[in-house]
């Protein structure tokens, strides 16, 4: 095992023996120093190997206890690892980094990892927690980079340090490539950014984000286990349900010829949500559809698995605009657009194909909810209802006036009847963006009157189990 320590030792005889002997009494061995008298007199650098961590912690104690750990007020000092691609001339761009800042670099070492990466670590000094904050945003933008140590306390310096450590957590929980990665670093600089002008506490909000990001992990990592129900339908029909940890429910209407899918979850989870599926109604030959009642990405996962999928008009012009590169119609929003993009890098989302989306229809009035048209699936008729927007612009129910079942999306959630888990992750989102919905007043009347139109009806929400509609 091997840490990196900044000692600032005193400035005279014996005071480094007193490091090593630290080091020493818990089996550790300095492995290299770096020392600059000309740059800073008691500033020194150690590589520390020892058999375990509980050793480096114990040496980390006693450095700590002599005083050794302390940071001064001179100048500040940053510890630095950045991971780079191990090609020729990877490191150039960040030295020029430090060139352009006129940094001091004290100590360096480079390793590889067996794999097509190196680390450096570097250790820096600079002349103002501006000019740290600055290095450290421009060479985020060109590698990974975490920060071992650093001796200056400034909320704009502790803030940059608080996310890039923040993303790097979450790249490494994850294992995301260097795309996401690097969109994870964004969005948690813009989210930093938001909370700073809002008056935010990116501690408990980015702590927050951290629970989403296990969920993620734990489901890709063997956890991945939906809550299943069935119903009885009237004609030989079934329809099931699949709620799982985090992201929308999925719902399969199945009759003879026909399975009808509402929604389809995150990406990440696309390849286990089907695999559940199949076993619980394999298509035997039977057609697949997929409707979606808006294009968030927590229900639009299921995609790749169909070619034929359905949604209101906005919906499906939404969709268009991410494929073709534009940004996401959260993403206008600049409360919601911080923990979108996070939501999109930490789910690995793909963007539906828009080519295989159907538009049912397009909302040209100014009511609650307004008739954008019909399609037929499993031998029935399903109205498309698209809402005035108040959650997303495009939200769109489908009702079944021969079932008396009616798929409402998010414009109609059921708290009680979710997991425990999924209850846990639905606190996140209204959290993290202040509301789920885009104009709160508006999802209010879209919820009102969904019980005047479909009272004593069965709904099928976008999160949590079916339930009876309340009669208005």
């Amino acid at each position: 095992m091997r840490r990196t320590f900044v000692t600032r030792v005193e400035d005279r005889a014996g005071s480094f023996l007193k490091a090593a002997r630290a080091v020493a009494s818990h089996g550790g061995n300095i492995a290299r120093t770096s020392y600059n008298r000309t740059v800073d007199s008691r500033t020194v650098f150690m590589d520390v190997t020892a058999g375990s961590e509980e050793d480096l912690d114990a040496i980390t104690a006693d450095l700590e206890g002599m005083g050794y750990l302390r940071t001064g007020e001179d100048e500040e000092v940053l510890l630095l690892e950045l991971r780079l691609r191990d090609v020729p001339g990877a490191i150039v761009p960040a030295l020029e980094v430090l060139d352009r800042h006129g940094v001091n670099i004290s100590y360096m070492n480079a390793r590889e990892d067996g794999g097509p990466y190196q680390s450096f670590a570097m250790g820096i000094y600079l002349e103002s927690t501006a000019a740290a904050k600055a290095v450290l945003e421009e060479l985020s933008g060109i590698c990974q980079v975490t920060v071992r140590d650093y001796s200056a306390t400034d909320l704009a310096l502790d803030n940059t340090v608080f996310y890039i450590t923040f993303a790097d957590d979450i790249r490494r929980m994850l294992s995301l490539d260097d795309v996401r990665a690097r969109e994870v670093l964004v969005a948690s600089n813009m989210a930093m950014q938001h909370l700073e002008s809002t008056g935010g506490q990116p501690a408990k909000t980015f702590a927050y984000i951290r629970r989403f990001a296990e969920d993620v992990a734990a489901g890709l990592h063997g956890g991945f286990s939906p809550v299943t129900d069935t119903m009885d339908l009237p004609g030989g029909r079934r329809l099931h349900m699949f709620e799982p940890p985090c992201g929308s429910t999925t719902y399969v209407l199945e009759s003879d010829e026909e399975q009808l899918f509402v929604d389809g979850g995150f990406s990440c989870f696309s390849d286990a949500m089907m695999r559940i599926v199949d076993s619980a109604c394999p298509a035997r030959g039977r057609r697949r559809v997929l409707a979606i009642t808006h294009s968030d990405v927590d229900h639009t996962g299921l995609w790749p698995f169909f070619d034929r999928i359905l949604a209101s008009g906005a919906a499906a012009d939404d969709i268009r605009r991410q494929h073709e590169g534009g940004p996401a119609l959260r993403e206008a929003d600049p409360r919601h657009a911080p923990y979108y993009r996070l939501s999109k890098a930490i789910s690995g989302h793909r963007i539906p194909d828009p080519d295989r989306i159907e538009a049912v229809g397009r909302r040209s009035g100014d009511g609650t909810y307004e008739s954008i048209g019909s399609f037929e699936a499993c031998g029935l008729v399903f109205e498309a209802c698209e809402g005035n927007g108040g959650h997303i612009p495009g939200d769109t129910v489908f009702a079944c006036r021969e079932l008396r079942i009616v798929f409402t999306g998010d414009d109609l959630i059921n708290p009680g009847g979710s997991s425990e888990s999924q209850s846990e992750f639905n606190t996140l989102a209204p959290y993290l963006m202040e509301s789920v919905n885009t104009n709160s007043a508006k999802a209010r009347e879209c919820r009102k009157r969904l019980t005047e139109m479909f009272g004593g009806w069965t709904a099928c929400p976008g999160h949590g189990s079916w339930m009876t509609i309340r009669n208005a």
